[in-house]
């Protein structure tokens, strides 16, 4: 059996790749139109730190270029909440931007971009390009600055931008036949050859899975026991279900820690449903 290698759409080989200045620069062209000039990486170190685990939310690739700023996210798996999730993400770029008593219009124009593999709105655009419009009048834009675009490598051939269909082809079926697409291929080639790294993203994955089906189990038998104190079905299936939707926060922001803490340590488990509202 060969070596396990990881993909482009593996989001720690997405993070690494796009920690390429100019690779980065060239995907913000092609998704979104844009010359980002200088990058400046806010969280270059997850790139490469793969077991570092970070509280709150925790960005794929988070980047500062001529006054604005990128959140760059991967999106394999349906996200029943990727609205919410946007919404998160927008707030938690937004909350560190100002100073003390600076003013609102010194927040820079941001943007949260996700490229995910399936139609996430299934209206068979390869964009979706969501921005704040008052209901009453879709024609007055709200004026916040802070689009979110949703990249949809199924319908790759309907992109009107070459670079941008290029890339989706490439997300979507692996092959790498433009020049943007064949730079990123060469450049997984190169970081799959770093097997130290590689390991080290196929231990945490290997670490979170084993602790997701810790959590499972964890679950159902939370559940039995509220379904014994209660004498009903919906006891069982409310503690499973609960304890689900928990891990599944904490892993979306990165706090694979506390997932390990919330399985573990029910003490622990009740402090996070109660900080997480759930």
């Amino acid at each position: 059996m060969g070596e396990r290698k990881l993909k482009f759409q593996d989001r720690w080989m997405f993070n690494r790749v796009l920690c390429e200045e100019e690779v980065c620069r060239k995907v913000l062209r092609a998704a979104l139109g844009i010359e980002a000039g200088e990058i400046a990486y806010l969280n270059a170190e997850q790139c490469f730190e793969p077991l570092a685990a970070g509280r709150g939310v925790r960005l794929d690739v988070f980047a500062r270029g001529d006054g604005r700023v990128y959140d760059i996210e991967m999106q394999v798996a349906r996200e029943r909440d990727l609205g919410r999730r946007m919404r998160y993400y927008q707030a938690a770029m937004d909350v560190g931007e100002l100073g003390s008593g600076e003013d609102f219009g010194a927040l820079p124009e941001s943007y949260v971009l996700f490229f995910c593999r399936h139609d996430a709105y299934g209206k068979g655009e390869p964009a979706y390009v969501i921005e704040r419009r008052c209901g009453a009048h879709p024609d007055l834009a709200v004026g916040d600055a802070s689009p979110w675009v949703v990249l949809n490598a199924s319908a790759w051939e309907a992109s009107a931008d070459p670079g941008l269909r290029d890339v989706l082809r490439y997300l979507r079926t692996g092959e790498a036949e433009g020049p943007l697409s064949s730079e990123i291929d060469a450049l997984v080639g190169v970081f799959n050859e770093d097997r130290e790294w590689v390991d080290r993203v196929l231990t945490y994955e290997q670490e979170t899975e084993m602790r997701c089906r810790k959590a499972r189990e964890e679950g159902r038998e939370e559940g039995r026991e509220e379904g014994r104190e209660e004498g009903r079905e919906e006891g069982r299936e409310e503690g499973e279900a609960r304890l689900a939707v928990l891990v599944g926060a904490l892993l979306a922001d990165g706090r694979s820690e506390d997932v390990a803490a919330a399985v573990e340590d029910k003490v622990r488990r009740e402090e996070l449903y109660a900080e997480l509202g759930i």
